[in-house]
């Protein structure tokens, strides 16, 4: 039966996505998963984890739930998925209820083969009361790495996913998916899922084609200009801050180079637009903070620049993993001075608040949102920062943190802080506003309304209705600037109310308002020491004298990983005579071509004038290659 139903699954995916067979790894989750296993993969960024899910969805009876926390991925995925003609949807806050409610009715009726959700969407009423009804096949938890404590990105409501899949839990498919995932993360993982027996699928974390570089250097500016006169092809610069991207952005257009900065600070159209001209080639470089990057596939993005140290091994890998993802060589590089790493040790300390500094924003949040203690939230709602910050007190930075911190413990859902929203209430009653619309004289302004109101659903003219600002733009087919000003004439005529959410958080409280806040003080700081110590192996990736693939690569549990790349700066760099077999077969395609001198093979091979003397001269040796007596000095196969 199993294979019948892989047969089915290698046909769809060559019918829906184009492919002939999945790649090493994929074939041996998708059997698993169709035997009915319960399954862990871990592959790297890059390594196709989606279609482990999505391929065997197309060809089991139901639905598979695929649970994600990224809201903006979730809709790509989907969008994507409709576009080769596999039915998929979502149901998350950036929906009104109606939506959400009329989208788990047609998955009732058998109407998708995937269904996102974030996991929050599991705790409420109206999913308790049809899930049930819900002809689920497979359950597939996507960033799986969030379940754990000590994942970089840890959720708690993550953790009772079992729980509130109530019934079905023991008659679904399991699957759990990460690209991070340490020993100790996965057992977490394997222990709070309940998996029994499960299948444990790696490809391990070795990125053969990745160059691992750290440059220590106290100009940055300086070393980032000398990197990008050696680079080719496209690439990404990392920088921890939206200023930052800003500043180094402009800093690179002074010198000459293209590029454009990316952070959520930018309009939705405007960051899709970079995006866009990043994917399709047209714009070689993009400086982004982190916002940039998850579900972006570019083959053949050549480098990835780290201008400010990651918080954690986790956060790095997947960032700088997403260079060289078609196989060819490609370069991660890290640019460090001293200072940095102290500073984002201090930056941990200083920002993460104690128990009664986060009493106090959890108290001003509540009050914000004019909620009594034993009151509950239905909905959503937008947090404003600056109103926090006012009742509590506090620096901008330290209610942010405060904010963070709260959604770590599972006090607070933090549900979206990048995707902008669009609210919108109408003051009218539906009689009145079609009243409204047959005496409009302009038919663009009366299309522009009547379609407002028919995508907000009939909850429009009783509360705030939110939904994701790109569907809403895409909908109406208007820019940004076209929605804003919109709105702002609608408002001003009194039709309506409206709200727009550009990078600020949305959430809700996990439970209704405490009078005494439950956690400790041990409690509170106990995720600052993670924070810490993922800290700590970071800064151990930057001062260590051994191989950089082999630190990665035993970070997240690999065993027996050979002692030497032989690509990363430190081996490049090692007095050891340490030469690859690559290495020799790289100079003799050279050389085969045609002689070359060796100023020619450096340019060529970018290595260090030590390592390629290295190769050069093993090669003399073993009479692998000759030098020829003319003026240029130039080495040629020995077989010419």
């Amino acid at each position: 039966m199993t294979e019948q139903l892989f047969h089915k699954a290698r046909a769809n995916l060559k019918k829906y996505w184009g492919f002939d067979d999945f790649r090493p790894g994929q074939d041996e989750v998708v059997r698993s998963v169709l035997s009915g296993r319960q399954t862990l993969v871990l592959f790297p960024t890059g390594g196709g984890k989606s279609l482990c899910y999505q391929v065997p969805a197309t060809v089991l009876d139901g639905v598979t739930l695929v649970i994600s926390p990224l809201v903006a991925l979730m809709q790509d995925q989907v969008l994507q998925l409709q576009q080769k003609g596999v039915p998929a949807t979502f149901v998350n806050s950036t929906i009104s209820r109606n939506e959400v409610e009329q989208r788990l009715v047609n998955a009732r009726n058998g109407m998708y083969k995937l269904l996102y959700c974030a996991p929050e969407r599991l705790q409420t009423e109206l999913w308790k009361n049809m899930m049930p009804d819900l002809s689920l096949s497979m359950i597939a938890i996507d960033e799986a790495h969030c379940i754990s404590e000590w994942g970089h990105d840890f959720r708690p409501v993550y953790r009772k996913i079992p729980e509130m899949m109530g019934p079905v839990r023991d008659r679904i498919r399991w699957l759990a998916l990460t690209a991070t995932a340490t020993p100790e993360v996965r057992r977490d993982i394997v222990t709070a899922l309940g998996m029994k027996d499960p299948a444990i699928i790696s490809r391990g974390f070795n990125r053969p084609n990745l160059q691992w570089w750290v440059n220590r250097d106290e100009q940055k500016k300086r070393r980032l200009g000398e990197i990008l006169k050696r680079a080719s092809g496209s690439g990404l610069i990392y920088a921890g801050t939206r200023a930052g991207c800003e500043q180094i952005s402009d800093w690179l257009s002074q010198k000459g180079w293209k590029s454009k900065p990316y952070h959520a600070g930018l309009a939705p159209d405007e960051r899709e637009r970079i995006q866009n001209e990043w994917i399709e080639g047209s714009l070689p470089m993009v400086v982004a903070t982190n916002a940039f990057g998850m579900g972006i596939d570019k083959p053949d993005c050549r480098f990835v620049v780290h201008y400010d140290i990651s918080s954690s091994m986790e956060a790095y890998y997947q960032e700088a993993g997403r260079a060289g993802r078609d196989g060819q060589e490609s370069y991660p590089i890290l640019l460090v001075k001293n200072a940095d790493l102290q500073a984002a040790r201090k930056a941990i300390l200083d920002s993460y608040p104690d128990r009664p500094q986060l009493v106090k924003v959890y108290n001003a949040l509540c009050d914000h949102w004019n909620l009594a203690a034993g009151s509950e939230m239905v909905e959503t709602q937008k947090i404003d920062i600056s109103q926090v910050q006012k009742r509590s007190g506090y620096s901008r930075r330290l209610v942010w943190s405060g904010i963070r911190v709260l959604d770590q413990l599972g006090i607070l859902n933090l549900d979206q802080m990048e995707t902008p929203q669009t609210g919108i209430r109408f003051v009218l009653s539906r009689d009145a506003l079609q009243d409204r619309l047959d005496r409009m004289k302009a038919p663009a302004k009366r299309n522009f309304v009547d379609q407002l109101a028919r995508m907000m659903g009939p909850d429009v003219y009783h509360r705030m209705v939110y939904m994701d600002e790109r569907q809403v733009l895409t909908r109406l087919k208007v820019s940004s600037a076209m929605l804003t000003n919109g709105l702002k004439v609608l408002a001003d005529e009194q039709f309506l109310l409206y709200d727009l959410i550009r990078n600020e958080p949305v959430g809700s409280l996990a439970e209704a308002r405490y009078n005494r806040f439950p956690r400790s003080e041990e409690e509170i700081i106990r995720h600052r020491r993670r924070l810490l110590k993922k800290l700590d192996y970071m800064v151990g990736y930057v001062e260590t004298k051994g191989c950089r693939s082999r630190y990665i690569r035993i970070y997240f549990g690999e065993k027996d990983v050979p002692e030497r790349c032989g690509k990363c700066d430190n081996c490049r760099n090692s007095g050891k005579h340490y030469v690859t077999g690559e290495d020799i077969d790289i100079i003799a395609r050279l050389l085969e071509e045609e002689p070359m001198a060796f100023q020619v093979l450096q340019k060529h091979t970018k290595w260090s004038r030590a390592h390629l003397k290295k190769v050069l001269a093993m090669m003399m040796r073993e009479e692998v290659i000759s030098k020829l007596k003319d003026e240029g000095q130039r080495y040629t196969i020995s077989s010419r």
